[in-house]
């Protein structure tokens, strides 16, 4: 088992020791340091260099996505925070999940074994080679010591995540691939996927919809990135719309 190492930081003292806790309980893991504040674990993350950070959202004098923003070597990161609203803006920065409080064990695990998967990518497979196109219908993505094909007509979207990519196909199954997104981009066929944000790629074969900043895969909706508005309508529209006027 991979051993996760990682700095947590949360200005609520009780529910920091209660989280604790919890990781504790959940095997292969290392906390490095525990801090108060995101200025503190600024400074933990520069000289202990952890595999995870475990941030609150909220917290005063720099919050943790604004803390994120300041790293220019990323380690994984989960949020915590009281609150859903910030769960796109968390999202937009790669982050490996987003935990609304009080996170249930269940809960972390979930997220600890998505980050654990994530490392031990990193330490077997090269970086972009986790992915590898084969023609205009399929691709093969690495999983352990073998590469499994994917076809084209099984992917419902992409989602990035920094270094690597959720790979969601539609019956409900989930591959993370260590792969870039502007590498599986320039690799996939551009007659079957769009773009439609920095953190999305949508089959088109499996749009029913499209609306204002939105874009519907059956009951899924993924927001439109504001640059990608022009390019998606006109992608998926074009000029196939009926028109009111002859």
């Amino acid at each position: 088992m991979v051993t996760l190492t990682y700095i947590i930081a949360d200005d609520d003292e009780l529910y920091r020791a209660v989280l604790m806790q919890q990781l504790e309980m959940i095997p292969g893991l290392q906390c490095l340091a525990a801090c108060s504040g995101a200025i503190e674990a600024s400074g933990k993350v520069r000289e202990l260099n952890p595999d995870l950070l475990i941030l609150d959202v909220e917290m005063p004098g720099l919050s943790g996505i604004e803390f994120v923003k300041t790293l220019t070597t990323l380690p994984l990161v989960i949020f915590i925070s009281s609150h859903s609203t910030y769960a796109v803006d968390a999202f937009d920065l790669d982050a490996v999940d987003y935990l609304v409080k009080p996170a249930s064990n269940m809960r972390l695990l979930k997220a600890i074994e998505k980050t654990r998967t994530m490392i031990e990518l990193k330490r077997t497979v090269t970086l972009n080679e986790g992915f590898k196109n084969n023609n205009e219908h399929s691709f093969f993505i690495r999983e352990k010591n073998a590469f499994v094909r994917i076809n084209y007509e099984e992917v419902l979207y992409i989602q990035s995540l920094g270094d690597f990519v959720n790979i969601f196909l539609d019956h409900g199954e989930k591959k993370i691939v260590l792969v870039s997104m502007k590498n599986i981009e320039q690799q996939l066929s551009a007659a079957v996927f769009l773009r439609i944000s920095r953190t999305h790629i949508v089959n088109k074969d499996k749009i029913t919809a499209l609306g204002t900043g939105m874009i519907a895969l059956g009951k899924l909706q993924l927001p439109i990135g504001k640059t990608y508005t022009d390019t998606v309508m006109k992608a998926v529209i074009g000029n196939t719309a009926v028109k009111r006027f002859i």
